[in-house]
């Protein structure tokens, strides 16, 4: 292979394993069914929960392993509150209150 044909090829590996790497984690509003809270996923396993009701917002981290979408309460991840999505737009949480994605 000569040089011209094997630097585009390159550079179309390196594109489709960064694309690779940012994808599993989630993004976009999901809102309980009530409209009391709400949590909003960001790039780099960032959310943030706010409650419209009180007016209060929270910043915290997240990890996905799969369907499970554990959410760190405390830095030192001692206390964590365990989502699971039930499909793109669904997450359940504990007694079973569903949260929704907003549009």
């Amino acid at each position: 292979m000569n040089g011209k044909i094997m630097v585009p090829a390159l550079l179309g590996l390196v594109l489709t394993l960064l694309l690779a790497a940012c994808g599993g984690g989630l993004s976009g509003t999901f809102e309980d069914e009530m409209g009391m809270s709400a949590y909003t996923f960001h790039g780099g396993g960032r959310v943030v929960q706010s409650s419209p009701l009180v007016g209060v917002e929270r910043e915290m981290k997240y990890e996905m392993d799969g369907d499970e979408v554990r959410v760190m309460l405390s830095e030192d991840k001692d206390a964590t509150l365990v989502l699971t999505r039930v499909d793109e737009d669904t997450l359940s949480g504990p007694l079973g209150i569903r949260y929704r994605r907003k549009r």
